[in-house]
């Protein structure tokens, strides 16, 4: 796919178009242009769960228009990660112990008969200041943004909304873009660089940011933004944030800096690529060489038949998207263009349908189960790649079930010999089967193309353990995957065993081990990339000389199995941290001594890797071998 330059030197003609339109629009477009994406599901943060104050607030004030707005839009991206913004939010805005001074009235700011007191919305993370809007303004749908600087409020924003916008601005390019940061000294030493920096682009149209006195100003460029800090607070007098590593180093050549290597920071967080796979071909007897699927059969059958029963669910004409149901029926799911899902139990004593909005794209897909308890399921895909699941008899869960950037094709689930199972196909090609006992997934690299999937148990036992029956249907046919389950899920009754232990209870670097058993879960992906964070995450967690982490102990037995897997993806990471696990000291109650005899216990089972082809494989196993020897 073709990489869009986005010249942020117009970025100023685009702020003076938005007037006139959504106000939102603006907001919507930064986020998305710089890498953010819609999470799906219900936000992790409301108004009302900051660290609210309720001394200081003025019940009788209005709140602006646009402050409610941003809260209830599913564009806050503040509100599906907060710890994108590092900031504290206040509702309702309570009135700062900052007022502005009297004499301010003949600055602009108030008029001689004003209130001149401020109504503060939100502060920075170590409350070092505030942002808010004058209690004279409250009734305005969007008011001007004061910061507190100084001891004194200046004005931040020109607009309530305009002010969101540009903190998203301000924290969507250090996130998610590429980065370089010149200090005041390198810049200060050649005063050529401002005036190349002034002569080679645009302001962007805002207002200089505030935030700890850093008065910066921002430049546009093809793909990259330049802040220029001139206030006493910019520990860095130029910093470049850019899209893409080439644009970053070609604003650094502009304006004559110097960096090198180690100096680039990459982006903190990076879309999981897509797949690029070709069209769906799947032929009697083809087999996967990790003989996971094989084709049992291809036949060329109509298309499922549409459930009538469930497409009267959606009333509004040309509004069915997608339709389930279960035998009898019994239970009836249908979803729509609105991102609504519709459910009606039709064997409750006084059946009626209940409507959900749980997508804000379309529903692709809906599937429905019945479990061996009675408990009826429900999981639903959208043009956004979202999936939701959730039981008929409980709320929806907040966060979706599963995310990826391209729509969901199709969904299947049974109840099969391990238990109950989805499947999922997205338009890349990527089909993903579940067991929803212990969240094991397997990733099937299909291909395009295919228009429904069919998932049924298979009761025969072959040598291999238990089976399943995949169907995949294209434009033009029906093939029958028969599944192995035992190779499907290699990793499954290790992700059960770790929701056996109380992770909550047991400590790490950075709090509680609730973490740990997602990122064990991880480490077994197929996907090196995740497999490697995964590592890198449970080495900041685990490892320390003082084994000051209780989580360590419990986790060895599951991080040794998983190095024992020749196809893991982050086997030499892995056994690294391994070998670091039992590089401890003594500590008080013994947990230096357990940890280290917990590791020997596990030494004979990795010997093996001294003679493994991969010299970082064989290193780190010399570095377990000294970590465990007598001391």
């Amino acid at each position: 796919m073709t990489h869009e330059i986005i010249d942020y030197g117009q970025f100023a003609d685009r702020l003076e178009r938005q007037q006139g339109r959504s106000r939102w629009s603006l907001l919507d477009e930064v986020q998305r242009e710089w890498g953010y994406e819609d999470p799906g599901g219900e936000p992790s943060h409301s108004r009302w769960g900051g660290e609210n104050k309720d001394h200081g607030v003025d019940w009788d004030l209005p709140v602006p228009q646009a402050l409610n707005e941003w809260w209830d839009s599913p564009l806050n991206s503040f509100a599906f990660n907060p710890r994108l913004y590092w900031v504290h939010t206040q509702w309702p805005p309570k009135i700062s112990e900052l007022a502005l001074d009297p004499a301010d009235a003949g600055s602009g700011l108030v008029g001689p008969d004003d209130d001149t007191r401020v109504c503060v919305f939100m502060s920075e993370y170590h409350y070092a200041h505030e942002w808010g809007y004058l209690a004279a303004d409250a009734e305005l749908p969007d008011p001007r943004v004061l910061v507190s600087v100084g001891g004194e409020w200046v004005v931040q924003s020109r607009t309530l909304s305009e002010f969101l916008m540009q903190l998203a601005f301000e924290r969507m390019p250090a996130h998610y873009g590429w980065t370089l940061r010149f200090g005041r000294d390198t810049v200060d030493a050649d005063p050529e660089v401002v005036r190349r920096l002034e002569a080679s682009y645009r302001e962007l149209g805002l207002l200089p940011w505030q935030e700890m006195g850093t008065d910066a100003l921002s430049y546009g460029a093809p793909d990259a933004v330049i802040r220029h800090g001139r206030g006493p607070g910019a520990d860095f007098k130029i910093v470049i944030n850019a899209r893409t590593r080439d644009a970053l180093l070609d604003v650094a050549r502009t304006l004559g800096l110097e960096w090198t290597d180690k100096d680039i920071r990459p982006p903190a967080e990076v879309p999981v690529p897509l797949e690029e796979l070709g069209p769906v071909s799947l032929s009697t007897g083809d087999a996967e060489p990790r003989g996971r699927w094989t084709v049992l059969t291809r036949e060329y059958p109509q298309p499922p038949v549409v459930a009538g029963a469930a497409a009267a669910l959606v009333e509004t004409p040309g509004a069915l998207r997608a339709v389930a149901s279960l035998q009898g029926p019994t239970l009836l799911v249908a979803g729509d263009t609105e991102g609504c899902v519709h459910v009606r139990e039709t064997d409750d004593e006084d059946p009626e349908t209940i409507t959900l909005a749980l997508h804000r794209a379309p529903v692709t897909s809906v599937t429905c189960l019945e479990l061996a308890s009675g408990t009826r399921l429900v999981l639903s895909g959208d043009a956004q790649g979202v999936i939701r699941y959730w039981s008929t008899r409980r709320k929806p869960l907040r966060a979706p079930f599963a995310r990826r950037s391209t729509p969901v094709t199709s969904l299947a689930a049974a109840v099969l010999p391990t238990g109950p199972a989805l499947a999922a196909a997205w338009a890349d090609g990527l089909v993903r089967v579940w067991d929803l006992a212990s969240d094991a997934l397997a990733n099937l690299r299909l291909g395009t193309g295919i228009k429904f999937l069919g998932l049924d148990a298979d009761d025969s036992v072959g040598t291999d353990g238990t089976h399943a029956t995949l169907r995949v249907t294209d434009a033009d046919s029906t093939a029958a995957l028969r599944l192995d389950l035992a190779k499907l899920w290699l990793h499954r009754d290790l992700q059960l065993r770790l929701e056996s232990v109380d992770w909550g209870s047991l400590w790490t670097a950075r709090g509680p081990g609730h973490m740990i058993p997602e990122l064990i879960g991880k480490v077994t992906s197929d996907d090196k990339k995740t497999a490697m964070d995964a590592v890198h995450d449970l080495y900041r967690l685990l490892v320390s000389k003082e084994a000051a982490s209780t989580a360590a102990v419990p986790a060895i037995p599951f991080l040794v199995e998983l190095m024992t897997d020749p196809d893991n993806r982050a086997r030499s990471t892995l056994l690294l941290l391994i070998a670091d696990l039992a590089d401890v000291h003594q500590a008080r109650g013994g947990r230096g001594d357990a940890q280290l005899a917990a590791v020997r216990e596990a030494l004979p089972v990795l010997r093996y890797l001294h003679d493994d082809p991969e010299g970082p494989i064989r290193w780190a196993a010399n570095e377990l071998e000294q970590n465990c020897a007598a001391r």
